[in-house]
């Protein structure tokens, strides 16, 4: 669906005022305690304008075409994790198309002519398609327009971006052309993962105009991650999967793929989805919703006796719910500990980053749980120099 930019840049302009109270407050710094609640909304703000910026979608010129899961879809496919030391990552994930187009014309076919846009123009004179270079220029744009407003960071802190992901279940969009009665299918080129950069201070020094715009984007570290493989992600992304779906019932269990990257001023990242499975009568279809009391209500038929049953059950789910989280998040930990001395790309002095997803919403359970982990205190504990409790006790765990 094309997305005109008159109404991304009035999705911003909503924004603005929640900017400008972070732009009010980021002042202070660290001069007071840090504010877990104060940097969630901050993340939150950003997520919805890199969801603005990065929304897209197929053009072509052929006659007719279907589009089917796009690049990105908003701020839900953007993803902001603050790793206190190190500053604030976003991601901007993508996920695989399917297109089909039909032509009737003898002429170039139009899986040539397919491509994906930006959402910015009023017509086709205006896109902006979606390469390396685009992709690397819209990510200094936001950093140089808007990171600054996040508060709270250190002046060596980053903030960097990063669009795309691997998974070893990933592949390229698939155009089906057809054209006088035939079908072709081609791949189109996946972009690599790409990813950019810039410190607090260089945030705040061209904010208070102590350099230019050539300047800051000159202090702008871009890379591209291309089709070097990381055997000992992949093995841990499979550890990940292969431990979370061979969970039993009534807990969370792995909902779709383990997605991972490796940074090489960072270390690895991998995010996966987690939802909760249960075969409770009542609540086992209803997997992944908030249960209210509106449903209870609706269910009860105004019988007082069932209403009360059912209330009853509820208390029970949700007690399931909590337990089953808590296990997730002792696990997750168990499994970086015990595992991730297996991620020998990773060095000393760089994390290992887990990033869970929370399906559906439950009531007092959060959204996201970020899972981080120093290298060197696996090796500390190989060398035998710290317990593996001790070694537990170091991985900080952040909830959203």
């Amino acid at each position: 669906m094309e997305i005109k930019q008159g109404k991304t840049m009035k999705r911003i302009q909503q924004i603005l005022p929640a900017l400008l109270i972070i732009l009010l407050t980021s002042s202070l710094g660290w001069a007071q305690n840090f504010d877990a609640n104060r940097m969630n909304r901050d993340i939150k703000i950003m997520e919805n304008i890199l969801g603005e910026m990065f929304k897209t979608y197929s053009g072509n010129t052929s006659s007719e075409r279907v589009f089917i899961s796009g690049l990105s879809d908003g701020s839900r496919n953007v993803r902001g994790t603050h790793l206190p030391g190190y500053g604030i990552i976003f991601n901007v994930q993508t996920s695989s198309s399917f297109v089909y187009t039909s032509s009737s014309s003898d002429n170039e076919s139009s899986s040539n002519s397919f491509y994906y846009s930006y959402s910015t123009g009023s017509s086709s004179d205006d896109d902006v398609k979606v390469d390396e270079e685009s992709v690397k220029d819209r990510i200094t744009e936001f950093l140089k327009d808007y990171a600054s407003t996040i508060g709270q960071l250190k002046p060596t802190e980053n903030v960097m971006v990063i669009y795309g992901s691997n998974s070893r279940h990933s592949f390229p969009a698939l155009v089906y052309t057809s054209s006088n009665g035939k079908i072709d299918r081609r791949e189109r080129e996946k972009l690599p993962v790409i990813s950019g950069s810039v410190t607090k201070k260089d945030l705040d020094d061209y904010r208070s105009g102590k350099i230019n715009e050539s300047a800051f984007a000159n202090k702008v570290q871009t890379a591209s991650t291309t089709d070097k493989e990381y055997l000992d992600l992949k093995v841990m992304s499979n550890i990940f999967e292969t431990a979370l779906k061979e969970q039993g019932d009534e807990s969370f269990r792995l909902s779709g793929n383990v997605n991972y990257l490796m940074l090489d001023n960072f270390g690895a990242i991998f995010n996966l989805d987690a939802s909760y499975r249960t075969n409770n009568r009542l609540f086992g279809n209803v997997t992944g919703i908030t249960v209210t009391g509106a449903y209870i209500r609706s269910s009860s038929r105004d019988a007082p006796d069932a209403k009360e049953d059912l209330e009853k059950e509820e208390i029970e789910y949700l007690r399931k719910v909590a337990s089953a989280y808590n296990n997730l998040k002792t696990n997750i930990k168990e499994y970086l500990v015990d595992y991730g001395r297996t991620v020998s790309s990773v060095k000393p002095d760089q994390y290992i980053l887990t990033t869970v997803n929370i399906r559906g919403r439950y009531k007092d359970t959060p959204e996201r749980i970020d899972f981080q982990l120093k290298k060197s205190v696996l090796d500390q504990l190989d060398r035998g120099q710290i317990s593996r409790e001790k070694a537990l006790e170091q991985v900080v765990v952040t909830e959203y």
